[in-house]
């Protein structure tokens, strides 16, 4: 990588099948695995094919995520001893907790890969161009009615979606895709700059799939990571009036749309107005409380879920998820598990906010806000998005600077001239210099 030798085309092209299938997660599926977590899988078969490239540096906030790995056994053999909750309603508890390991494992490994594979700044710049791609391809299949899913709320209204996907995980996941396509229009190398007539229908498609899916969550984190981008990115008086400009037009579209949707419409007036978020009211003093009573190794991975479900008195859904990425880790872990896992997270964070300076500006910092403003309402920690973003925004930290503008030439002194009588010839003219140095 970093210009030394090509890289493997297969580990290079199952990377991009990894980044282009993120959008098209599955759930009503017949067979028992997710469509990312088999790339995935098949990615990191390939990496075995480029060692050096792919596993040669470990960020400090990897070696983080494997402290949280160690430590999210502990916490299950800890509650594996008394796990009552999960016990009542299904026997296969450890099971549970493997599978959800397995799928955490499998997203640190993409970082750790991502993080190396990423340092690459035109890899980077062509992944962020499919992962684009790939969102407009996902935004466009229910305007053609392909695997089209519609779910009805309640009061009315329809929240639609694709391939029965998750509403609030679909428009955070099409929300970074509509991110990644304004850095490549309006970020620092400008990938598109020459074909805009390219990007802004797939800003329609996206934007519209995701007022569609009805998730307020999804609509404010898009509108928070484009507020980063824009104005962060800006290097010039003109660009930050450009940009501020943009990104209030941007926002005021999405608003102006999501005031036409009558059900996002209601479900935030009912936000603002009674307070109601979809359960959430309840589960968050319920998941408060279960950190209250065990704060040191929690309540074990996959068994707060249970105990979260009989909290609520839930007759259906026995099983509740936190939706939210902190609350989960602390009621599963405990403080002992979320230490070294939001530490992963604030180094990334960090990285993201020194890459605003580097080569591809502020998108490391507003794929960031907008995927972790997301995970505030839902709980996505075996997503690969998550694990790719914060890959990514260790990657952009070790960019070069971002040139900056020439400065302007100073213009050339005057030549010196007496004050009165003819001008000089060459001689006397040096003459004076000569005098005026001494």
């Amino acid at each position: 990588m970093n210009g030394e030798r090509p890289l493997n085309p297969i580990v290079r092209w199952t990377f991009y099948l990894l980044v282009f299938s993120i959008p098209f997660e599955f759930p009503d599926r017949s067979f028992p695995i997710e469509i990312p977590t088999i790339t995935a899988t098949l990615f990191l078969f390939a990496t075995l094919l480029e060692p050096r490239a792919c596993y040669a540096r470990k960020p400090a906030a990897f070696l983080c995520f494997v402290t949280y790995l160690y430590l999210y056994w502990v916490s299950a053999a800890i509650s594996g001893q008394d796990h009552l909750a999960t016990g009542l309603i299904t026997p296969d508890y450890w099971s549970q907790v493997l599978k959800q390991f397995l799928q955490i494992f499998q997203g640190i490994l993409v970082l750790w890969t991502g993080y190396n594979l990423l340092s690459s700044q035109p890899l980077a710049r062509s992944t962020m161009a499919v992962f684009a791609l790939a969102c407009i391809g996902r935004a466009l299949l229910p305007i053609l009615g392909i695997a089209r899913t519609a779910r009805t709320e309640w009061g009315g209204g329809e929240r639609v979606t694709a391939l029965g996907q998750n509403a609030n995980n679909s428009a955070m996941i099409l929300g970074a895709g509509f991110i990644a396509l304004f850095a490549l229009l309006y970020g620092n190398d400008r990938f598109l700059s020459r074909r805009r007539w390219l990007a802004w229908p797939g800003f329609g498609l996206i934007g519209l799939a995701v007022i569609d899916s009805a998730s307020r969550g999804g609509i404010v984190a898009l509108g928070l990571g484009l507020a980063v981008f824009m104005l962060v990115n800006a290097r010039s008086p003109w660009a930050r009036i450009r940009n501020a400009t943009v990104t209030v037009f941007a926002i005021g579209g999405l608003v102006a749309f999501t005031y036409s949707n009558d059900l996002m419409r209601e479900r935030f007036a009912d936000a603002l107005e009674h307070g109601a978020m979809a359960g959430r009211e309840r589960i968050y003093p319920a998941l408060i409380g279960m950190f209250e009573e065990r704060p040191l190794f929690g309540w074990g991975p996959v068994n707060n879920k249970y105990e979260l479900g009989i909290r609520l008195d839930e007759r259906v859904r026995r099983r509740r998820d936190a939706h939210n990425l902190v609350l989960e880790v602390l009621t599963a872990n405990g403080v002992v598990g979320a230490l070294p896992f939001l530490l992963g997270i604030a180094l990334s964070g960090l990285a993201a906010w020194q890459a605003r300076r580097r080569a591809h500006g502020a998108f490391a910092l507003a794929l960031f806000a907008c995927v972790m403003l997301a995970n505030m309402s839902g709980n996505w920690i075996a997503s690969k998005l998550l694990w790719l973003m914060l890959a990514y925004a260790l990657a952009s930290a070790t960019y070069a600077y971002a040139s900056a503008p020439a400065p302007a030439r100073a213009p050339p002194m005057p030549r010196p001239q007496p004050l009165h009588g003819p001008p000089l010839d060459a001689p006397s003219r040096r003459a004076v210099v000569s005098g005026a140095k001494l």
